[in-house]
This record gives structure tokens, sequence and C-alpha cells, in this order.
């Protein structure tokens, strides 16, 4: 009974993080109906190894795609940006390199998209995360460096 009960809870929390997700623009990202998911690599982390972090809840995506594609992601990314509560971002040329989100917090769970883009020969290599904590942007800009 105690296996079922904490079953159903973790899947409460995915389910919660999830619709959180759901809001942003760039989710069709996350979920590879941007980018074909055979090209990603996806990583996702909960529970107690986040705390360090002051996160409860991380989620990234990195690939390696042309131009246009590359620019299609920053496109959504700039869409979230622009309707956040606290943006961050860096361009060169036309190009989103670097972008810190927060959009608007649910309740207590600060929530933020982080990404960065660079030109790696004739592609372009791409970070987007979605982090979800207690964690402060002073606290994330210490943990990431900008490259």
């Amino acid at each position: 009974m105690k296996k079922i009960l904490t079953s159903l809870l973790f899947l409460l929390l995915l389910s919660v993080a999830a619709s959180a997700q759901r809001n942003l623009r760039c989710y069709p990202v996350f979920r590879g109906k941007v980018v074909p998911g055979k090209q990603m690599v996806v990583t996702e982390v909960r529970g107690s190894s986040m705390a360090t972090y002051k996160l409860d809840y991380y989620r990234g995506v990195s690939f390696q795609v042309e131009a246009d594609l590359a620019g299609k992601v920053a496109a959504l990314v700039e869409q979230d940006a622009a309707n956040a509560a606290v943006k961050e971002t860096e361009k060169v040329g036309d190009m989103l390199t670097y972008a810190l989100v927060q959009p608007a917090s649910s309740g207590k769970m600060n929530r933020y998209l982080c990404y960065q883009a660079r030109q790696v020969g004739d592609k372009w290599k791409v970070t987007l995360l979605y982090l979800e904590g207690e964690a402060t942007l002073e606290d994330l800009r210490s943990m990431f460096d900008k490259q």
C-alpha cells in the first residue's frame, strides 16, 4: 500500500511540473515537437539530489541543429521572455545566444527557463533548461557561467 501511495504522489508531482511547463511557448521543444527527440539529449532530475541547488525539478534538453531550426527555438524562448516577470537576454547579431527568464511563479515555487546557444562550425549547439524550486536569480547566476 505504501508503494502505491508513493507512486501516486510521484505521478502527481510530475503532472504538476508538466502543467507548469505547458504554459511556456517553448514547451514543444521539451516534448520533441520542434527538434526530433532522437537528436536531443534529455535530462530530468527531481528530488533530494537537487536540494543542494535549492531546486526541486530540473529538465534539460540539448541538441545541435542548423541555423534555421536554432532560430525557431530561439524565437520561442524570446516569446517566453517577452511575457516574463524577469528576463536577461543576449544576442549575437540576430541570434539569441543567452537567456535567463523567470516566468510568473506558481505559489512559493520559482520557475526559470535558461537558454544558451553557440555556433559550432555550421551548426548551433543549443541547451534549454526548465527549473523549479526556491532558488533565486542570484543563486542561478552563481551556478551557471555564461559562455
